[in-house]
């Protein structure tokens, strides 16, 4: 099997799919090549569900338009970009400013990212007392595949598109994630569970599926 191998000071392995189906296999530095061929080979189970999913995905949304009088969607309401003699990134009612001096949308990428941090340290905090699921760590993703996920060690990782969605759709992404923690799949026992911690939560499910499109509109960093 064809992969790009990126060694680095990491301790585990990892492995990434791209839309193109492209695979990446992140490794440690002295890591052997045998032991990391072992390890693409037992997961290539895994690595073709992935391929099938992605190549599944509608098409890559146009980046979310981040200049002067532009609208953005977020937490369920819509803002507005202004330019204006502000230091720094700044939330007004409907309106969110950002600094004549910005040369590029860098200061708003890293505001909204940081936006996103509160959100989701608070949300997953209250979620995870009320239902008594608690994650182990809580990972910011910028991955266009999917919108969360909950590993085997208990990391919680929720995409940071989840910003431009309403407040009960992030809710329902975090308790979806937490109650892998009880049921490590997508069996009848998972979804009794997400259904008793959030009642009506196939209406959230049924929006991220009309609105996926939005998880790849938010740039990176220029």
């Amino acid at each position: 099997m064809r992969y790009e191998l990126v060694r680095s000071n990491r301790r585990t392995l990892a492995l990434t799919v791209d839309r193109g189906g492209n695979l990446t296999v992140r490794a440690p530095l002295r890591m052997p090549a045998a032991q990391i061929e072992t390890f693409v080979r037992a997961k290539q189970d895994w690595i073709e569900k992935t391929r099938v999913r992605l190549s599944q995905l509608p098409p890559p949304a146009e980046p979310l338009s981040l200049g002067d009088g532009a609208t953005m969607p977020y937490l369920g309401r819509t803002l507005t970009l202004r330019r204006a003699a502000v230091a720094r990134v700044t939330l007004s009612g409907d309106t969110l400013l950002f600094p004549l001096s910005a040369a590029d949308t860098s200061p708003l990428i890293r505001w909204l990212e940081a936006q996103v941090r509160v959100e989701f340290d608070a949300r997953v905090s209250r979620l995870s007392r009320a239902l008594n699921l608690h994650p182990k760590t809580i990972r910011l993703s910028r991955a266009h595949g999917r919108w969360g996920s909950m590993s085997g060690r208990g990391t919680l990782s929720l995409n940071r598109a989840l910003i431009l969605c309403p407040p009960e759709v992030m809710d329902y992404v975090i308790i979806h994630e937490l109650c892998h923690i009880a049921h490590p799949n997508h069996s009848a026992a998972f979804w009794a569970l997400v259904e008793r911690c959030l009642p009506g939560c196939r209406a959230w499910r049924a929006w991220l599926k009309s609105h996926n499109s939005l998880i790849f509109v938010l740039p990176d960093e220029p």
